[in-house]
């Protein structure tokens, strides 16, 4: 790390090997010798941050003083904008909309808030999307589709330079609960809209890093929405004083751009995601070891998303190794993605919790039937053998028994994937959700601000 603004006096490490050399000139001490330091800050650059953050606090140093490598980053970018316009026209009489969300990329949560800026423009709201970074290829998807979007490196956290922007909006939606700062933070100043879409695993680790700001607010002008029941259960877990919302999302309707491929003799079952735990790509993979023989052969199994260099990675590619019929799709982007629907008929989310997942919902846009875990939040828009097919969370047998199902039922599938398409119309639209949206921002336009 070499910043002229950036003065290191020591590195600090538990470890004895260690204690007592030097780094580019720098000594590495230990910990307990920080007392004898004179700093303004501890960066904390461990994989075990939380172990050395409470090591810290044990030893009564303050916790303003103790920083994570994202509010070091924060500090360096304050006031830093990189704006990608894509529509140039202000509307005068629209009003303004910022949307914040993490680092943009094709997840769910990015794809959330996109869709609702496309949404809150149909309705004439002049609408930024800001993040701290992104996936250089989906921002210039969405500048491109018409979208303004604002890289800003300083959030989550925000400096006078960051606030002096935010007070140029009427309204500001606050998407994912990892931008817990920017909800509380703008809410001193006006009305907020916080949208969750995260499942509970995610919350430990962002409230260990910013508990002490919020973690015993009760968030004052701060309306909270959940993408789903999964979700609104999780926030609630840990927020118990606060019930919130739901606001599910929608989509874009793209099926009439697909071609469809869906002619081969075998039937393609696909898991779209990133190959991490939570997703459960490992329950796919033992369920098909259980799919009939006879069965197994007039089926291809894809794995489609990023394989991580990790144990679970590793153990995914070691089960994938067993069945010739799995193939890996690698990671996809959006088009390629939108072709790979035309060729699956049957979506399987076997996640071991999944709040509201848009590849469900966009399968089932397609027609394409769709088999979920019941601790997927599209569980509860599914009714089994009808528009779609529930099994039960980590339950190898009952996934394997689904999947046998369908495979011996080919003549059912047509009817049930219409269904499946009905219920994208019913609840999915983008007019519906540009509905909902407004019907939203004019009750917040109509709500008392609370000082």
């Amino acid at each position: 790390m070499s910043d002229p603004d950036v003065e290191r006096v020591a590195f600090i490490d538990n470890n004895r090997d260690i204690q007592g050399t030097y780094i580019d000139g720098i000594p590495v001490m230990a910990v307990h010798q920080i007392a004898a330091l004179s700093f303004d800050v501890v960066l904390l650059m461990s994989a075990k941050t939380l172990d050395m953050k409470k090591q810290l606090l044990d030893m009564g140093i303050d916790v303003k003083k103790i920083w994570c490598w994202t509010r070091f980053e924060s500090e360096k970018n304050k006031g830093r904008f990189f704006f990608f316009c894509g529509n140039p026209n202000v509307l005068p009489t629209g009003k303004k909309v910022l949307i914040i969300s993490t680092d943009l990329g094709y997840n769910g949560g990015s794809l959330a808030a996109v869709y609702a800026a496309k949404a809150l423009e149909k309705r004439n709201y002049n609408v930024v999307v800001a993040a701290p970074g992104g996936n250089a290829v989906f921002i210039r998807e969405f500048k491109n589709d018409g979208l303004n979007i604002m890289i800003c490196s300083a959030l989550p956290y925000l400096y006078s330079e960051e606030l002096a922007f935010v007070e140029k909006f009427d309204f500001v939606i606050v998407n994912v609960f990892q931008m817990m700062l920017c909800a509380k933070a703008i809410s001193r100043s006006k009305p907020v809209i916080w949208w969750i879409h995260e499942p509970m695993a995610f919350y430990e680790p962002v409230l260990e890093q910013f508990g002490e700001y919020v973690r015993q607010d009760r968030f004052k002008n701060i309306r909270i929405f959940a993408v789903s029941r999964i979700a609104q259960k999780g926030f609630n877990h840990y927020f118990p004083e606060r019930m919130i919302e739901t606001l599910a999302y929608g989509i874009p309707d793209e099926q009439s751009g697909i071609n469809d491929e869906r002619k081969s003799s075998k039937m393609v079952f696909a898991v779209i995601g990133g190959v991490i735990p939570l997703k459960a790509q490992d329950i796919f993979l033992k369920a098909i070891k259980k799919v009939s023989g006879e069965l197994k052969k007039e089926a291809l199994f894809w794995i489609i998303g990023l394989v991580g260099r990790d144990s679970y990675g590793d153990e995914i590619i070691e089960l994938a190794s067993q069945e010739p019929s799995v193939v890996f799709g690698g990671e996809m982007n959006r088009e390629e993605i939108r072709k790979a629907y035309g060729k699956i008929d049957v979506l399987v989310c076997p996640s071991m919790e999944e709040c509201m997942s848009i590849v469900v919902t966009e399968s089932m846009m397609h027609s394409n039937v769709c088999i979920v875990s019941d601790s997927a939040g599209m569980a509860d828009y599914i009714e089994n053998g009808e528009n779609g097919f529930i099994f039960k969370t980590g339950d190898i047998d009952d996934l394997a028994e689904k999947m046998n199902y369908v495979l011996c039922n080919r003549e059912k599938l047509p009817l049930i994937g219409r269904n499946a398409r009905k219920t994208y119309e019913k609840q999915f639209t983008m007019d519906l959700f540009e509905e909902r949206l407004d019907n939203i921002l004019l009750q917040v336009e109509n709500t008392t601000y609370c000082v």
